[in-house]
């Protein structure tokens, strides 16, 4: 029997959602219209949680009226942005694959953008986020004087989040490219915390500089520069997977970087975990606009924002529309 989709929702105090409310629900088949039980037990049942609670939703996630600690240049119209939050939202972020929503209070709702959480701050309720300006979404965000609105939390960041929040005492391959650098530090704290020995491959990227190096310098990781694109950089990855006993791999950049580390593993012949950042286009974060759904290589439709997915499947997807 094929496994109904995995919603990183279930299980949170944002679920049951609107999704569950239209029919529409990722994981229950019964709150998708159908007369039978089929799901991928969570330890949630999405469908008692609905039934309990008047068959209405839980409240939603809302908008943070947030004021900005500080904004600064790191690289090629890339800048680093710290925000002062409630302690509950920085507890609620501080996990891999975190974002929020952003917009300058003064525009309407569809100059929302989301953006990964770089850095959580719990004692001080303030948050980091990295960003590169290249449209007039991010470009209003350096407008912005005194506040912004941030809306959240949301976790569906990364794919393979369950791999590499077990993965514990073993050797671990991070590549973090351009300002993808951002989401990987939430990554590296997590893994050092699960005493895993981290091997860092950066990569300046078109942002041009190593801004995360700042936050690393105090973390006992190794850590190499190169062009992860050039044949140099395929070369470098491929001797750390030859010579260390790699569990996980965590790719943090384009759908380049993550298909040009699936080639090396084919390449290879072994089979480690794989975490990849979640580049698909997300509008909304609630699974209702559409804007992120896709379709994978089997035929099956997903909502990228709510849906955690292998790695190889959405890899094999890009190659498909290719």
């Amino acid at each position: 029997m094929k496994k109904r989709q995995e919603c990183i929702d279930v299980g949170s105090e944002y679920c049951p959602c609107y999704l569950a409310e239209t029919n529409n629900c990722i994981t229950c088949s019964q709150l998708q219209g159908k007369k039978f039980c089929d799901c991928n037990w969570r330890g949630v049942c999405v469908y008692q949680e609905l039934l309990m609670n008047g068959n209405q939703i839980k409240q939603q996630r809302d908008y943070y009226n947030s004021t900005i600690e500080d904004i600064k240049e790191i690289g090629k119209d890339s800048y680093l942005l710290k925000l002062k939050v409630t302690r509950t939202l920085a507890r609620q972020l501080k996990e891999p694959g975190a974002y929020v929503f952003l917009r300058d209070k003064r525009l309407p709702q569809y100059f929302d953008v989301p953006m990964s959480i770089m850095q959580s701050d719990v004692s001080n309720g303030e948050i980091t986020i990295a960003f590169k300006s290249v449209g007039a979404k991010t470009n209003s965000l350096k407008k912005c004087d005194e506040n912004v609105l941030v809306k959240g939390p949301y976790w569906n960041g990364i794919y393979g989040l369950r791999n590499l929040k077990s993965v514990k005492e073993k050797t671990c391959l991070v590549l973090a490219r351009g300002i993808s650098q951002a989401p990987a530090l939430l990554t590296i704290e997590k893994l050092v915390k699960n005493k895993n020995k981290v091997i860092l491959l950066l990569d300046k990227g078109s942002v041009g500089e190593l801004f995360i190096n700042d936050f690393i310098k105090d973390m006992n990781i190794d850590t190499y520069e190169e062009d992860l694109m050039s044949e140099k950089g395929k070369g470098l990855i491929m001797q750390l997977l030859l010579n260390e006993d790699i569990s996980l791999i965590y790719s943090a950049g384009s759908d380049l970087l993550h298909m040009k580390v699936i080639s090396i593993i084919d390449e290879l012949g072994i089979d480690p975990y794989l975490a990849v950042t979640n580049n698909n286009e997300i509008c909304c974060g609630e699974g209702i606009c559409g804007g992120c759904t896709i379709r994978l290589k089997d035929g099956t439709r997903a909502k990228a924002c709510k849906t955690q997915i292998d790695s190889r499947k959405i890899i094999e997807r890009r190659v498909l529309l290719d």
